[in-house]
């Protein structure tokens, strides 16, 4: 083989490759392009989707804003009535230890409230479904820790668990919650065992209709 035949078959070999990897490039450009032009379709899918959804919650509620208690039923219309008297004045009540002893005190406190706390315990004034609620946090001990939320007994009724939790570790906190149904003179009250970070220790109850 020439010289000149081997000069032009580099040529052609080099030329063959620049071209394959321009084709490579261009390829990976419509590739790149195609990506981006993805991801904006997407972007533009999610927008359109928040904006529906904002105006469907919207309509929502301005139709529920519009209701009228002339549009409804009597029954209903006491139904929300008392709601609304609920909203303006819920029973609740809260209570931590108290810095100078270990008994309970209010914190805050509510005079108009059918929950009172006399005893240690959280006692119903009237009847009602209510949330209990406790949060006790322990010290770091080797000592078991367990939290009981009780029904008292009273007559005609016998004490009842109504939540419990346990510690299983040196120190850490408990959180146990129950709703429950109580009648006027029904009481209930937090049994602990272990020692507390007082500050960090709360539990109550508040009405829910």
């Amino acid at each position: 083989m020439s010289l000149r035949e081997k000069q032009s078959m580099s040529l052609d070999t080099e030329s063959s490759t620049h071209s394959g990897m321009e084709g490579q490039s261009r390829s990976s450009h419509r590739y790149l392009l195609l990506q981006v032009w993805c991801g904006l379709l997407t972007v533009s899918v999610v927008v359109m989707a928040v904006f529906l959804a904002s105006i469907k919650s919207k309509s929502a509620q301005d139709e529920v804003s519009t209701l009228k208690l002339d549009n409804i039923s009597p029954t209903d219309k006491a139904f929300v009535v008392s709601l609304k008297s609920t909203e303006t004045s819920p029973s609740y009540i809260q209570l931590m230890k108290s810095g100078k002893d270990q008994y309970w005190e209010e914190s805050p406190g509510c005079d108009s409230c059918s929950l009172v706390l006399r005893n240690d315990s959280i006692y119903c004034k009237k009847k009602s479904w209510y949330f209990i609620y406790a949060q006790v946090t322990f010290r770091k001990t080797h000592q078991s820790k367990s939290v009981v939320l009780k029904r008292n007994e009273v007559f005609g009724k016998s004490m009842k668990k109504l939540a419990e939790g346990t510690c299983p570790l040196e120190e850490g906190f408990v959180w146990v919650a129950r709703i429950v149904s109580l009648t006027e003179g029904d009481s209930v009250s937090l049994e602990i065992s272990g020692d507390i970070l007082k500050d960090s220790t709360v539990w109550g109850a508040f009405q829910l209709y």
